[in-house]
Order: structure tokens, then sequence, then C-alpha cells
């Protein structure tokens, strides 16, 4: 029996053209972290029970590439030729860039940034654009199949976790596909309810960090609302990754 953890009210209209579906749906906010460890280790980020995890990105294909996407570190390379294997693909670059942190089998460890010659990183995102970027125009228009490219995944994944910019896309694009057949869906935004301080950037807070938005141990505890984006987070992210090789 399948555990229901978000609240769905579904509407079933029934006419001579067939069934629709209308959904009143709200994505649970979590944290990046949050969503880093549910997506590696296969567990719902609420309930922590073993399920099938998927972690999307609805940012356009231009984002996914120029601003860089949500990844796993694979391999950590250090300059004297050993190779880490961090546990579940997790590093966090803290205190101003100059350390990574991370476990081997569950020990704290930490690292100087200096000390690295390579890291193998990886996606760990699935690009599906909740809306497609217009050259002509210069601006965002709707992509055609992001409901059915969403519903697609109903078939390996059970719970679905969204990011986009900051936590706008990723409560709208709900609207455009049918919730009903995954046990949850969740995005990365604030969990007190308050939207768009998540997502991959998070907010420039009105341009106070000079239009800058998501990096490593920004200030964002000295504002209302701190950013639990998945750059502030300092998680591991890639740029130049082509979202259609995903």
């Amino acid at each position: 029996m399948k555990k229901i953890i978000l609240p769905v009210c579904l509407v079933i209209i029934i006419s001579f053209c067939g069934i629709s579906f209308a959904n009143d749906v709200q994505p649970i906010p979590i944290t990046a972290e949050e969503a880093f460890d549910a997506v590696q280790t296969q567990t719902d980020p609420i309930s922590g029970e073993s399920t099938r995890v998927a972690l999307v990105d609805v940012r356009t294909r231009a984002e996914y590439f120029w601003v860089g996407t949500a990844c796993q570190v694979d391999e950590i390379i250090t300059a004297r030729e050993e190779t880490i294997v961090p546990d579940f693909g997790k590093v966090v670059l803290s205190q101003n860039g100059r350390f990574l942190i991370y476990e081997i089998e569950g020990r704290n460890k930490r690292l100087q940034v200096r000390k690295v010659s390579e890291m193998v990183i990886s996606p760990i995102a699935i690009s599906i654009p909740y809306f497609l970027w217009n050259e002509e125009t210069a601006g965002l228009i709707a992509n055609g199949n992001f409901g059915q490219d969403v519903e697609a995944l109903a078939e390996d994944y059970n719970v679905l976790i969204f990011f986009c910019r900051s936590g706008g896309r990723s409560e709208a694009c709900l609207e455009d596909f049918d919730t009903t057949p995954f046990d949850a869906i969740y995005e990365i935004d604030q969990p007190d309810g308050e939207s768009g301080y998540g997502g991959f950037e998070g907010t420039s807070y009105s341009n106070v960090y000079n239009g800058y938005r998501g990096f490593p141990e920004r200030l964002t505890e000295i504002q209302d609302h701190p950013s639990v984006s998945w750059k502030d987070a300092g998680l591991p992210m890639k740029t130049s990754v082509n979202p259609l090789s995903q």
C-alpha cells in the first residue's frame, strides 16, 4: 500500500470527452542539503523510509549548462595522487572556499582545497525544463512536453524533488502534470513556507550582494529568511554539462 505523504486533493471531472485531473497540490519545502541526502540515500527526506527518489531541475537548459547543476563528487584526487571516495558523493565547500568537508565511512574529514589536484564530479539532477529559452525573443516560452516528461518518471520513481533558480517555477510547475502517481512531491525552498529563498541559487536579497546569487557561506542568516539554496549550501555543482545527455 502506498504511503501518501503529500496531502492531495484530486478532482476527477468526467464528461463525454473523457477524464481530466485537477491538482490542488503544494510541494513540501526542504533544504538543498536535505534534498541531496534524500537523493543519494534514496530515502524520503521526511519519513526516512527507503524509496525511489529523483531530483528534477526545471530550469531552462541554458541555466543548466551555464549556471551549473546539482552534482555528486565521485572522487577527490589529491596533489599526492591519493584517491578519496567520499560517502554518498557528498562534499561541502566551506570556510570561504578553503576547505572541503566530507565523510569517509561515517567519519568527518576536512581537506584544504589547495591540496586537491582534481575532482571527478557527475550530475545527479534530471533536466526537465518548465520553460524553454527563445533565442529570437530573448524570453521564455512554455515547454509543451513538460507534463508528459514528468509523468513518465513515475515508471522509475516514487518521490520527486524539484528545484529551479530560487523556488518559483518549482512550485508553479505542479499545475502542469498529474501528481497522483507519486507518493510525495518536494521542492528546494524555505521550510517555513516563505518561498523564493531556495532552488539552485536563492535570492539576491534586493542586490545586497551586488546582484550575485548563491555562493558558499554567504551571510544570508542576517536576512529575515536565510537562503537554503544549493549553491549557498556549498554542495557539489558543475557547469558546462549538456542537459540532453543526462
